[in-house]
């Protein structure tokens, strides 16, 4: 993977960061990719994976995977709830 992708990879992560669930993304070059969110509590970047292989209908390629937390912000604009959520995401691209 270039540098380029790789860098346009995260982007496209940070981008998508408050989304759950997965995604649909065209890169620059065309390719159609997949973005798989696992933000709640009780779930694991396993969880990101199992979801990958029933969105592909089996095997997929893992081209970024991004696992960290985000701040939970209230309505009120710039001001925190309180806490960090986690945050977790892997960028696929399904084979076959």
């Amino acid at each position: 993977m270039t540098a380029a992708r790789i860098a346009l990879s995260v982007f496209v992560l940070g981008l998508l960061a408050g989304c759950a669930g997965s995604r649909h993304v065209t890169l620059p070059d065309g390719d159609q990719v997949l973005v798989v969110s696992c933000d709640s509590g009780s779930e694991t970047i396993g969880d990101c994976y199992n979801k990958a292989t029933g969105l592909c209908h089996g095997p997929y390629e893992v081209l970024d995977r991004s696992e960290g937390a985000q701040v939970n912000y209230s309505a009120a604009p710039y001001k925190s709830a309180g806490g960090a959520m986690p945050k977790r995401d892997i960028m696929i691209q399904c084979s076959g």
